[in-house]
């Protein structure tokens, strides 16, 4: 029984800020209003946007909130997926790498038991642009006026609303949908999120969470994929140069079952002005791989669904040196998977080809993902 579980959306809030919005009495923000909040801008950590601070999007609309800024949520907690930056130690700590393109961040927010719950979807996204001049004045989108808010549109679908706007150097779109099945999400409640966004920009975390620590009859638990795949090990493991731009993390938890989370990091395009570390070549085509970290009860549990998912890896292999035992084959006509297990954690990374490895045998990529494994599973308790 995972009693520990009892955190479920907690877990979200672990290493958060929570942002409030002033408001009056009907829950609609006060002065709110899209545009330049901060007037100069100025940068000095290692996570930059030309001169303006990095914005990460789940940090801004913390997750955990998200019942006090909609309402019910439901009993079986949230689903969390989310695209930040996570940059690279740099080769000069004393120069951080400045990013003067355009960066993303979205925070898309779902209950688990969406009939219980108000909504199906919150999700927030972020464009951040590293230089003056690229976002100009007011939503770039057709819409109607949203009360208690200037500066921002609206545009009403079936049982859904977006909303658009821009601040500093950031445009933004808020996305919440309901179902026409549920009644309507009040304006009040979309200009307290669209006033949430234009307040919260300039003081906004620019990390990812932490997500906490978890432990199951004495053994810590891995509920963050991203910590046991990082962008370091990746760019060690297959010397390509790593996109510490464009990271996705997913995770969340149900009271009656194990945690799964997943992570997936891309190598650099090498048309995007991104750095090429030393000993690091930019790969043509991309090299994706998705790690999907599940704990189990205990460690024959994780074993027994190895050997149920080798059924369906076609032309398994098993690849020795790698946790407790793993495997590697062909998915499906266009991925490949290697999966072992450390413990009572199962761990399953999937990868495709693009354009430039359309090439690739199943030995091609098994030598990327084999070395990209044994570092996960070095890092596994």
């Amino acid at each position: 029984m995972w009693v520990v579980l009892a955190l479920v959306v907690v877990l979200v809030a672990a290493g958060i800020t929570a942002w409030s919005v002033l408001g009056d009495g009907d829950g609609s923000p006060t002065g709110s209003r899209g545009g330049d909040a901060t007037g100069g801008a100025s940068c000095a950590g290692e996570y930059c946007v030309g001169p303006y601070p990095y914005v990460n999007a789940c940090g801004l609309l913390d997750p955990s909130s998200t019942s006090a800024r909609i309402g019910a949520v439901g009993s079986e907690g949230l689903r969390v997926q989310e695209t930040f930056a996570d940059p690279l130690p740099p080769a000069d700590t004393a120069s951080p790498p400045a990013w003067t393109f355009g960066v993303r961040s979205t925070c898309d927010v779902r209950p688990v038991d969406h009939k219980k719950a108000v909504f199906r979807s919150l999700t927030l996204e972020l464009q951040q642009y590293g230089e003056d001049g690229v976002v100009e004045p007011g939503p770039a989108e057709p819409g109607r006026p949203l009360p208690g808010v200037e500066g921002v549109v609206v545009q009403d679908g079936d049982g859904a609303a977006e909303v658009f706007g821009w601040v500093r150097n950031t445009r933004f779109r808020v996305n919440l949908v309901w179902s026409n099945k549920k009644p309507a999400i009040p304006d009040a409640t979309l200009a307290a999120l669209a006033g949430a966004v234009v307040q919260g920009v300039p003081d906004a975390p620019d990390a990812a969470a932490d997500l906490g620590d978890l432990s199951q009859d004495g053994r810590q638990v891995v509920i963050d994929a991203c910590t046991a795949f990082t962008g370091a090990d990746f760019q060690d493991a297959t010397g390509y140069a790593v996109d510490p731009t464009n990271v996705d993390r997913t995770y969340g938890a149900t009271p009656a079952g194990p945690i799964t989370s997943t992570c997936r990091r891309t190598t650099a395009a090498p048309n995007r002005g991104l750095p090429t570390p030393g000993g690091t070549t930019h790969m043509d085509g991309a090299l994706s791989p998705n790690v999907t970290v599940t704990p189990h009860p205990d460690d024959a549990a994780a074993r027994a669904a190895l050997a149920e998912d080798r059924r369906d890896i076609q032309s398994a292999v098993d690849v020795p040196g790698v946790g407790d035992g793993a495997v590697f084959g062909v998915a499906d006509s266009s991925s490949f998977r290697l999966e072992f297990t450390k413990g009572f954690h199962r761990v399953r990374i999937d990868c495709g080809l693009t354009n430039g490895n359309a090439d690739w045998t199943p030995t091609d990529m098994r030598a990327r993902l084999e070395p990209i494994a044994a570092a996960i599973a070095a890092r596994m308790p």
